[in-house]
């Protein structure tokens, strides 16, 4: 990492310093300020906390302009970060470490929205993948190659002393739909996330068989350019600050029509025409969002961090083993909450 990117990181870093830098307080943005937020893939209830957020109003209240789209793969909405078209987006924690120590990328984890990995492995319950070694010799979808959904294959099957190569990765569709291609005999099984799964299990609950894939990582992180935080802190603060505010509402809730009523009325998402099942689906999600306790709703857990790194450099996909604490931030958090 270049020494400017040390310095940069020293601003805003999650130490005393940093909170002290990005003061405490409400917003002070005047309306009509544009932030851009980019989901990986085609918008779905994994990225509620966003959509009802900006369906309700609460990002508007902050003096932000959201728009929010969609791109094809987790690389993808990094990269458009990266590249200035976009202020943020959702990325996977292994995705965004790999890329951040192995090349440089000057990104940071401003959020962890899923404290846990959302990904689980689909596949059939006459013919059914009860670990990752039973991956081998089979030909397994996911929605994007290199993206997030491959890293956390790829470390699972590194954690087991187990090659990847030994799978046959086919991009696929995130979607319960593709179940149809593993009864079809043309896939052995398929990586989707939490929608996914609870929409595959709802519509054939005999016949799907899943399993979490749970790699011990950050599971989705918000990310952000390191010099974009350090002039606009405010606008990171006051969209995490409304972020928080629609996932805890969300997580608490007793009835989520309400939220997904508002949801639908805004956005056209998969899976809301069947209200019963998005209703299991969103507290699946949400349930994720607060695993590891309300109190650390959006936040980059030290300890969780600091495994992670531990985790990929004994796998052996970063070759180097960095302070954890340079690969995010809670102060933007910690502003944004007061």
């Amino acid at each position: 990492m270049s020494s400017s990117l040390l310095t940069r990181r020293q601003f805003i870093g999650s130490t005393a310093a940093g909170a002290v830098v990005l003061s405490a307080g409400g917003s002070a943005l005047a309306a009509g300020n544009a932030f851009r937020f980019m989901t990986p893939f085609s918008f779905s209830l994994s990225f509620a906390s966003v959509l009802y957020g900006e369906a309700v109003g609460y990002y508007a209240a902050e003096g932000l302009e959201m728009q929010i789209e969609a791109a094809k793969g987790a690389a993808m909405a990094s990269q458009m970060v990266l590249a200035n078209q976009m202020d943020s987006s959702r990325t996977g924690g292994t995705n965004y470490i790999i890329s951040r120590v192995e090349n440089g990328a000057p990104l940071v984890s401003i959020a962890t929205i899923a404290q846990l990995s959302p990904f689980f492995v689909i596949s059939s319950s006459d013919n059914p993948v009860n670990s990752v070694a039973d991956l081998q010799g089979r030909t397994v979808g996911m929605a994007s190659l290199g993206g997030s959904m491959e890293g956390t294959l790829d470390l699972l099957m590194a954690g087991a002393g187990l090659s990847s190569d030994t799978v046959d990765k086919v991009k696929l569709a995130d979607s319960a739909a593709s179940y149809a291609l593993i009864e079809a005999g043309r896939a052995g099984a398929f990586i989707g996330n939490t929608s996914s799964m609870i929409q595959a299990r709802q519509a054939r609950p005999d016949a799907v068989h899943a399993i979490p894939m749970d790699d011990g990582m950050p599971g989705q992180v918000y990310v952000a350019r390191e010099d974009d935080i350090e002039v606009n802190a405010d606008k990171y603060a006051a969209f995490l600050r409304a972020t928080h505010k629609a996932a805890l509402e969300i997580a608490q809730a007793d009835d989520l029509t309400p939220v997904l009523e508002a949801i639908g009325g805004k956005f056209e998402v998969n899976g809301l025409n069947d209200m019963e099942t998005a209703k299991l689906d969103l507290a699946s999600n949400a349930a994720n969002w607060v695993a590891k306790g309300e109190e650390n709703l959006l936040r980059n857990i030290p300890e969780v961090w600091d495994n992670a790194v531990t985790l990929l450099a004994d796998a052996k996909l970063i070759n180097s083993r960095p302070d954890a604490t340079t690969l995010y931030t809670n102060a933007l958090l910690e502003k944004a909450l007061g």
